[in-house]
């Protein structure tokens, strides 16, 4: 049986990350990280897919050939500290119910993701992954740095847009969210890592000021009014609130091969039974 062109059912995991460059120069450190992955093992990336955000930087770039199942984006209003929009977009172009949220100062080791994408779906789970430092020793995870499940991303509105203008609290509000909503927090085990990038990771391609005041009343007045009044209130819903581009929209030539299953359609009444997630 011959499938449609650019199928993507094979895809089992997509990464994301966004970024904004306005110093000369930066966009090489968002360069040389996808030059890294591109060099991954076929099995892996075949089976991937990279969303890459642009959130509007003023910075000039060529984008590179890089041999990967890749969308990338770009945001074409400036919107200072738009990371919650940002990372709505790239779920919204994901191509697998598996994701991977991450800054741009983590790099995944190719065994990472072969974990990730042969683990099982994520469900209402949303998992925490843990650090190497520079000085090789374990660190826990960053508060926005986790893997779940496109669907639970999406049925709880995604991240709060109301934070986007200014510094932090858009990612506390984001976990508090789910976990208020069912969700539950996990770990990867402590031998699925990721690294970090450089010391100076938080400055290198940009020099936004970071000002936690106005997002902290913001933080509070949320937290307040789910407290108060219980389930609805809180997230105001606010998505893709800006105007965007496609920029690139790439396919690897290669997919792995299909492996029959006969038995899964036969079980439709036995998932029936299950839980929704």
């Amino acid at each position: 049986m011959r499938l449609p062109p650019r199928d993507h059912s094979h895809i089992e995991l997509t990464y994301i990350t966004h970024f904004y460059c306005n110093k000369p120069g930066s966009f090489e450190h968002v360069r040389s990280l996808l030059e890294a992955y591109a060099s991954y093992p076929a099995e892996i990336l075949d089976r991937m897919h990279f969303v890459l955000v642009d959130d509007g930087s003023p910075v000039p770039y060529e984008i590179p050939d890089f041999n990967l199942n890749l969308t990338w984006l770009r945001i074409t209003e400036d919107i200072p500290w738009n990371n919650p929009g940002a990372r709505n977009l790239g779920v919204t172009y994901a191509k697998s119910d598996k994701v991977v949220l991450t800054d741009l100062d983590h790099q995944f080791p190719a065994e990472t993701f072969r974990h990730i994408v042969e683990r099982g779906e994520c469900g209402r789970n949303f998992y925490k992954i843990y650090r190497t430092g520079d000085d090789g020793k374990i660190m826990r995870s960053h508060p926005n740095l986790f893997l779940m499940s496109r669907a639970r991303f999406m049925r709880l509105w995604g991240y709060d847009e109301h934070f986007c203008g200014h510094y932090a609290h858009d990612d506390m509000w984001f976990v508090k969210f789910q976990k208020w909503h069912g969700s539950r927090q996990c770990h990867l085990p402590k031998k699925v890592r990721v690294f970090i990038r450089l010391k100076e990771a938080r400055t290198f391609t940009h020099s936004l000021q970071r000002d936690l005041s106005t997002n902290e009343k913001i933080y509070e007045e949320k937290r307040a009014a789910i407290e108060n009044f219980g389930r609805n209130q809180g997230h105001t819903r606010r998505f893709l609130d800006f105007k965007w581009n496609v920029e690139l929209e790439r396919a690897r030539p290669t997919v792995p091969p299909l492996k029959k299953n006969r038995a899964w359609k036969l079980l439709w009444w036995f998932r029936l039974l299950l839980p929704s997630p």
